[in-house]
């Protein structure tokens, strides 16, 4: 009776253990050619981090192609899962994500726009974790 007792006490240990995952928003090129991904940030901004990495109004990856180390790069907002109302959030403080490559330019200029782009790459198995944007040659998911 005491195992059992035991082995109920680590498993609801185990169970109720806090795993806090990091919120990421991640770009990942699976192209073929270099893109560059450009967020201009609102300069009323209440998420430090963005502040600290922006340089002038925006913050600029330049993600090489697939087959290198270098095709992904990401923001780190900390340790938490997404909900809708945060990712909202996020997007209110971007004023506009330009995504280019050498043959295709994708512009999302609207809050509406911004939004719906980092609600629909939403990623994670139980919990919304990151928010993946992947993009190929046509700068398409």
């Amino acid at each position: 009776m005491r195992k059992i007792y035991f082995v109920l006490l680590f498993a609801s240990g185990m169970l109720f253990t806090s795993c806090d995952p990091a919120q990421n928003l991640n770009f990942t090129n699976n192209g073929k050619s270099s893109v560059k991904v450009k967020l201009t940030i609102d300069p009323k901004t209440k998420y430090e981090r963005l502040s600290k990495i922006q340089q002038g109004d925006s913050i600029v990856f330049n993600l090489k192609p697939l087959e290198t180390e270098e095709n992904e790069d990401g923001i780190y907002f900390g340790i938490g899962v997404w909900n809708d109302q945060q990712i909202k959030d996020v997007a209110e403080s971007i004023k506009r994500i330009e995504i280019e490559n050498n043959d295709n330019k994708i512009i999302f200029k609207s809050q509406k726009s911004i939004t719906k782009l980092l609600l629909n790459n939403q990623e994670g198995f139980l919990w919304k974790t990151a928010v993946n944007i992947k993009m190929n040659d046509d700068l398409l998911n």
